[in-house]
């Protein structure tokens, strides 16, 4: 039976930063741009963006933060057709030399990031220089695989060994479609009850 994990902000935050030493300091890899893939990216995106600046003072070397707006979810465990809704600098208007670092929340499927990923090197951009970070990479070796991107780097590693070890990741950072009642309760009104009334505007 599948399980889901609550992921407090702290906790991506807390392993972003690390990740974010790795990526900068010990490989010493500046990126020109930091692609987000939202929403999901968006808020370990912002970690990685802010500790870039930190360490760097990433404003007067010019790394560029953009962004992707695109999903491959419709709700819980559901995965529809890849839907782009638009790049907020367009892959074509990049100097292919370009270092990218692109950013999601996790490698589920693969198919959000291999299509963005792929997206970016038909545009002439240079896989060995886009390196691809997420904060859960999902091995599911239930399945067959014939993906041609993965993560570069990644905060968390996941090997499911079957279809019944599925573990759903709820990103309290920016989640709520398909959460129960009593998730909300657990998660969201016994820390501050005062959402219930905020909740209850649900149609």
């Amino acid at each position: 039976m599948s399980t889901k994990e609550f992921l407090p902000y702290s906790t991506v935050r807390n392993n972003a930063l690390k990740l974010g030493y790795k990526i900068f300091v010990e490989d010493k890899f500046i990126p020109d741009y930091m692609y987000v893939s939202f929403r999901g990216g968006a808020y370990m995106g912002n970690v990685l963006n802010e500790y870039l600046r930190f360490i760097w003072n990433a404003a007067i070397k010019g790394v560029c933060y953009v962004g992707v707006v695109a999903q491959s979810y419709t709700d819980v465990k559901n995965h529809g057709q890849l839907s782009v809704e638009g790049w907020t600098k367009k892959p074509e208007d990049i100097d292919p030399d370009s270092k990218i670092l692109f950013i999601d929340d996790i490698f589920d499927s693969g198919l959000t990031i291999n299509n963005l990923v792929g997206y970016l090197i038909s545009k002439g951009l240079k896989r060995e220089n886009i390196k691809v970070v997420v904060h859960d990479f999902k091995i599911k070796e239930y399945e067959k695989c014939d993906l041609k991107i993965f993560p570069d780097y990644y905060c968390r590693k996941h090997v499911i060994k079957r279809k019944e070890d599925e573990l759903w990741i709820h990103y309290m950072s920016h989640e709520l479609i398909g959460l129960a009642e009593e998730e909300l309760e657990e998660h969201y009104y016994k820390e501050d009850p005062e959402l219930r009334k905020v909740m209850s505007a649900r149609l």
